[in-house]
């Protein structure tokens, strides 16, 4: 396991922690409910160091089929650059086309998380911008972002 890698639990994990049917142990219990699809692998073990478990734990719960691999280390790095660096081009359109009038956007482009916060955030700068710069000049602008945020298959 990549100390990157992103693990949640499948369907028969959160069964597990609600019917303990396997009766699995205190600390691969606790390590089960720490699996959160947020927290990277080095996060949960960090967490779970008073368990004095390590990625053996993780890859035991992995074998039974109660987590499974949520992102790999490299393609979570990829969407976070790809996230960051099309936030970044939001704020430079909000500051060029829109300046101060942008500001509810602006506030709004900061609390995005992640690419699916940012696919619903364009629909309501594209119509800001519509209305401030007009469809003709709006339109290859939103294009842009479309084809930054769209996630496509590799």
């Amino acid at each position: 396991m990549h100390p990157g890698e992103i693990y949640a639990k499948t369907e028969a994990g959160a069964r597990e922690l609600q019917e303990r049917k396997l009766n699995l142990p205190i600390a691969l219990r606790t390590l089960l409910i720490m699996i959160d699809g947020n927290r990277t692998v080095s996060d949960v073990l960090e967490r779970a160091r008073a368990l004095r478990v390590d990625a053996d734990a993780l890859a035991v719960l992995e074998r039974a089929g109660l987590i499974a691999r949520k992102f790999g280390a490299p393609s979570a790095v990829k969407a976070a650059i790809g996230f960051i660096a099309a936030q970044r081009q939001f704020s430079d359109a909000i500051n060029a086309h829109l300046g101060f009038r942008g500001y509810l956007l602006m506030m709004r482009l900061q609390r995005a998380a992640n690419l699916r916060d940012l696919h619903d955030f364009l629909p309501d700068f594209a119509q800001a911008l519509v209305k401030r710069i007009g469809i003709d000049a709006a339109s290859p602008i939103v294009a842009e972002f479309e084809r930054l945020i769209v996630r496509r298959p590799d």
